[in-house]
């Protein structure tokens, strides 16, 4: 299988991923940086995705940290996560947007782990509202065709939070 470099097929190849992903598609997660190692996406939490306390609904949380580790280490084909640990350090307001940052910190063969940091501004402290270490697998799988179509193009997210 080919390492991707070509970050815009990267890009269009995760969009692909996270689009076909029936659960995680009805978040609206929408990808914001990808490049080899390392990825940024984020959710609106809207009422769908919140729980009873009116914030982020932890399922939520968890599925934006995975989809964030998946598409960092998408250069390689799918990645399956075999262990996971996520802190939460605040509650994620409603009606914000929540951005997951994932940076792969080691590769051994076919073994990676990820650092994951969360929160409304990755780069202030107090902005963070979760972090956690992703570890998985690159499974050998297909990878998927690109979209036809850059996530990077900001009309397509126009009338949407």
């Amino acid at each position: 299988m080919d390492t991707l470099q070509d970050t815009d097929l990267l890009a269009r190849r995760v969009e692909t991923l996270l689009r076909a992903d029936t659960f995680s598609a009805t978040l609206g997660i929408r990808l914001h940086a990808v490049r080899p190692g390392h990825s940024v996406v984020s959710i609106a939490v809207t009422p769908e995705a919140m729980n009873c306390h009116g914030s982020a609904h932890g399922g939520a949380v968890w599925t934006l940290a995975d989809l964030a580790f998946g598409s960092a280490g998408y250069y390689d084909g799918p990645i399956l996560t075999t262990e996971s640990t996520l802190t939460f350090l605040r509650a994620t307001p409603g009606g914000s947007r929540l951005f997951a940052r994932a940076t792969q910190i080691s590769r051994r063969g076919k073994s990676g782990v990820f650092h994951i940091v969360m929160g409304a501004d990755l780069d202030d402290a107090e902005g963070i509202f979760a972090i956690g270490q992703f570890g998985g697998r690159w499974a050998g799988l297909p990878q998927m065709e690109p979209a036809p179509y850059s996530p990077f193009d900001p009309a397509r997210y126009e009338d949407k939070p």
